[in-house]
């Protein structure tokens, strides 16, 4: 199957610290992948160098083919969307216009769509609002949704980049469990037909949404396969699941 996103050897260090140490992920096409770990394992530093917030010192990654290793986050958006743990929407704009926003940076490339308002980009922006429920509070101040409701604004943000790969850190951190299956059936719904590669520390989301699961551990991804196989894994279950995945 072909890899929309491919990371080989990817070395990360800070100071005399090795963080990363020779990482390997394999993401295909349209697949749901997980990245798991314990905390310090290095997976949103995974994430800042797949999005160009950071460079590696060594390794490529690979995005649908094109080599994005080191380029710089405007650059690497032409290939994916990333959400962070913490909620990250123009709290003084409304929910429409951080929706606006996202797929302007999407519209075509030519200077008059690129810099005049045009009907795709309003369809594309009310169309996200549609699909992550927000539809009645259009015209209010992100900053006034509640914690879960900007949450699912950040995934909207995302998706209405229509990058063909999304990243998201820790969807549902901080939500309480309702919130969180909402969250879940959210992203389940919204991301169908794309490509996601999703941190989340709550194993049950985990095994419930992921085709296949990585994880890393110190650094170095000591597994990668099915939820299935993950959870039976004697060394995953030492290192990390414990009791889970039993």
């Amino acid at each position: 199957m072909n890899a929309a996103l491919e990371v080989r050897g990817i070395v990360k260090r800070f100071g005399a610290t090795h963080v990363l140490r020779g990482v390997d992920l394999h993401v295909a096409q349209g697949e749901r992948h997980a990245l798991i770990g314990p905390n310090g394992a290095g997976k949103s530093t995974l994430f800042d160098l797949i999005s160009g917030r950071a460079r590696p010192d060594d390794g490529r990654i690979v995005a649908n083919g094109a080599d994005i290793t080191g380029k710089p986050p405007q650059r690497v958006s032409r290939w994916l969307a990333r959400s962070f743990q913490t909620t990250s929407v123009f709290g003084g704009l409304s929910v429409l216009d951080n929706l606006r926003c996202a797929a302007l940076g999407a519209a075509s490339s030519s200077v008059i769509d690129r810099w005049l308002p045009s009907r795709r980009v309003d369809d594309r922006a009310h169309a996200m609002l549609d699909a992550i429920g927000l539809a009645a509070r259009a015209d209010d101040l992100a900053a006034r949704l509640t914690y879960a409701e900007q949450r699912a604004l950040d995934l909207g943000i995302a998706l209405a980049t229509d990058a063909p790969l999304i990243l998201l850190d820790e969807p549902t951190a901080g939500m309480n469990r309702a919130e969180a299956t909402r969250a879940l059936d959210l992203i389940r719904t919204t991301t169908q037909g794309r490509t996601l590669l999703v941190i989340e520390h709550d194993m049950d989301a985990v095994f419930n949404l992921a085709d296949r699961i990585s994880v890393l551990v110190r650094g170095r991804v000591i597994a990668s396969d099915t939820p299935a196989a993950i959870r039976a894994n004697h060394d995953v279950q030492d290192a990390y699941l414990g009791g889970v995945a039993s």
